[in-house]
């Protein structure tokens, strides 16, 4: 998820920017900054962990770049919107981990109570650029 926060969304914001302004110039920043501050809490849980910071993608995340070019608002905040489900829903699958798991990573209590906190903020924050993708979509998704 780091490597997405700090990569995969970033690209995809940055091509965005080139294509829009105004209001939906306003949401891509907020899920921009976001993403910049998800990956330092991940960051945080990594050297934490003793784990090296990823530098390209992960096994199965293939390398994607993002041509918004000639693409209208809904379609850029619609692949946005992918990316956002997709992290989403992996915190929320790291804050229901079996415990033996956590605490071979974390083995401290303390630090696995607040790193399972730390997810389930994620969660509520992706949740969050859900929404903001959501509404500027808007009744463009029931189309679909």
């Amino acid at each position: 998820m780091y490597w997405i926060e700090t990569e995969m969304e970033q690209l995809a914001a940055w091509e965005a920017r080139i294509e829009l302004e105004g209001k939906y110039l306003e949401a891509l920043e907020t899920l921009s900054q976001d993403s910049d501050k998800h990956a330092l809490i991940l960051e945080k849980w990594l050297n934490i962990a003793n784990i090296e910071l990823p530098g390209s993608a992960p096994r199965g995340i293939p390398h994607r770049v993002f041509d918004f070019n000639r693409t209208n608002v809904y379609e850029m905040f619609g692949e946005i919107r992918k990316y956002e489900v997709l992290v989403r829903d992996t915190y929320h699958g790291i804050t229901e981990a079996e415990p033996s798991v956590l605490e071979e990573v974390f083995p401290d209590e303390e630090n696995r109570k607040e790193f399972i906190k730390d997810m389930k903020h994620l969660v509520a924050e992706e949740e969050k650029h859900k929404k903001i993708c959501d509404e500027q979509i808007g009744g463009f998704t029931r189309v679909l």
